[in-house]
């Protein structure tokens, strides 16, 4: 079995500005730095074996600092764990864009079942590179969530900046331990590796389940208003 640990990456100007950062390669704020410096503060130590991050910067930057804090070597980067590409909403505002494209269906946007499967198929490779090892796996807010979404087939809210998360992959079976530091325990077994597929991303996930709930509030509201 190996263990997965899902760390977003610490705060960015842009997520300070609640704009769309996506593929953008943003550096960490200092903020963010600090963040990184405290992600594993308030957690039970784990012996992580190797960190592996997304090639953009925040994630990069996050890695490496968690890895010379507590010691854990750095294994490199890897595309798989880029974040989703929002395409047309790219550092454009969060409210604006929301307002615009309420379904997210942003021009140029990176289709949200092709970000999940690269996901899962990065989980896997590690598997086959670290097996029976833990691995500390740093990248981004809207990936983690859809993989760890995919799992437990419900959609989550946003996932923190600097929160852990943690995966096991054992064979077939995938189960969820943590969200954003909640224990949680929900195992599922797939057919096989080579189900594609492994895990359905509905389209309707593509936002944070508390966004698509007030979204939904904001259109039963203006529906009230119009009869």
């Amino acid at each position: 079995m190996t263990l997965f640990g899902l760390v977003r990456h610490g705060q960015t100007d842009y997520n300070l500005q609640n704009r769309f950062q996506g593929s953008s390669d943003i550096p960490l704020n200092d903020t963010g730095i600090a963040q990184a410096h405290a992600a594993f503060d308030q957690l039970p130590p784990v012996d992580w074996d190797v960190i592996v991050t997304s090639p953009l910067q925040r994630a990069e930057q996050t890695g490496r600092i968690i890895g010379e804090d507590h010691g854990i070597p750095f294994g490199g980067t890897d595309p798989r764990f880029v974040e989703i590409d929002w395409g047309f909403a790219e550092g454009k505002p969060v409210d604006e864009m929301q307002e615009a494209y309420p379904d997210r269906s942003f021009p140029g946007r990176e289709d949200h079942q092709a970000v999940a499967d690269r996901g899962y198929d990065g989980l896997e490779a590690l598997e086959e590179r670290y097996p029976g090892k833990k691995v500390l796996v740093v990248a981004h807010g809207t990936l983690i969530r859809f993989i760890l979404s995919g799992i437990i087939e419900q959609p989550l809210p946003s996932i923190p900046n600097a929160t852990l998360s943690l995966v096991e992959l054992e064979g077939t079976t995938w189960r969820v331990r943590m969200i954003a530091g909640e224990e949680v325990d929900h195992a599922v077994k797939v057919a096989s590796r080579e189900q594609n597929p492994r895990f359905h991303v509905e389209k309707g996930q593509l936002a944070p389940a508390l966004a698509a709930a007030a979204a939904a509030d904001r259109d039963d509201h203006s529906a009230e208003a119009t009869r």
